[in-house]
């Protein structure tokens, strides 16, 4: 039994902590500054350093790439990312690393980050604040940039969806000023699957826990990113992903899912697999 005085001190502790305000997204004072650290770090190595709200940039290509990628591919992502899902941007000052080839990837990552990547294409390290590319392919870069938006503004996202929605826009496109996915190099080992039946049930997929979605023995990035293309193709994306986050009591997804469905999973699941199968795709 807590004591009078400790009680209080708790809801002290507790009244301050509902009235903290929320985090804001690095200010452009502060993007500059560290802008200016990077320029330093980095003289005489061939880099260039940019401030693209709400990242700083750095690159190894010719400054007019960097500039070309960071204005351009860059800029209109996270344009259309914030338009569709996002009314947060990330509450920490965040770098985008661009490495012009595998090499210089792998490379950086060592030098810069002390990491051996396990991937020739990209990765976001939360505990570096980066997101680390390699440049020559841009479709990596548009999947990293949902997972600290998604850290930002659904910070109990599960990994089908976490991974499904960024994984949609590694074959990214617009759409009516929209941003899309389209079918992509996922979709063949899906279609082997589906018609092998290694995949488990849906209800399966949207119940995993981090590590069950990563271990897992099928494959489980194609299987949630084919989820969430169908939800875009039908156009209930966007009124399932504000579903789903307003959803505090199931944190699967499911409730959320067979809502803008309208029917539930176990229908739904068949005709979805159906519908796989004859999605045309040409490497």
């Amino acid at each position: 039994m807590l004591s009078g005085s400790l009680m209080k001190r708790i809801i002290a502790l507790t009244v301050c902590l509902l009235a903290a305000p929320a985090l804001a997204e690095p200010s452009q004072k502060e993007l500059d500054a560290r802008a200016k650290q990077l320029e330093q770090k980095l003289k005489g190595q061939g880099y260039t350093v940019l401030v693209e709200p709400p990242f700083v940039v750095v690159g190894d290509s010719p400054a007019g790439e960097v500039k070309r990628v960071t204005t351009g591919f860059l800029r209109t992502k996270v344009a259309l990312l914030e338009k569709d899902f996002f009314a947060k941007r990330p509450d920490r000052l965040l770098e985008v690393w661009l490495f012009r080839d595998e090499k210089s990837f792998r490379k950086g990552a060592k030098k810069f980050f002390n990491d051996n990547p396990d991937t020739p294409y990209g990765y976001y390290s939360p505990d570096a604040n980066a997101l680390i590319m390699n440049a020559s392919g841009l479709g990596t870069l548009s999947h990293e940039l949902v997972h600290p938006y998604m850290e930002a503004n659904f910070p109990d996202v599960p990994s089908w969806f976490n991974e499904g929605l960024a994984s949609l826009y590694e074959q990214p496109s617009e759409r009516k000023g929209h941003i899309v996915g389209l079918p992509n190099w996922r979709l063949p080992n899906l279609k082997r699957e589906i018609r092998a039946n290694k995949l488990p049930k849906l209800q399966a997929l949207l119940g995993t826990t981090r590590d069950g979605f990563y271990e897992a023995n099928y494959d489980s990035y194609a299987y949630a990113r084919y989820i969430v293309y169908y939800l875009q193709e039908q156009g209930k994306l966007q009124d399932f992903y504000k579903k789903f986050l307003e959803d505090k009591k199931d944190l699967t997804g499911a409730t959320a899912l067979q809502a803008v469905l309208g029917e539930s999973l176990e229908s739904f699941e068949p005709k979805w697999r159906k519908w796989v199968l004859a999605i045309p795709y040409k490497r």
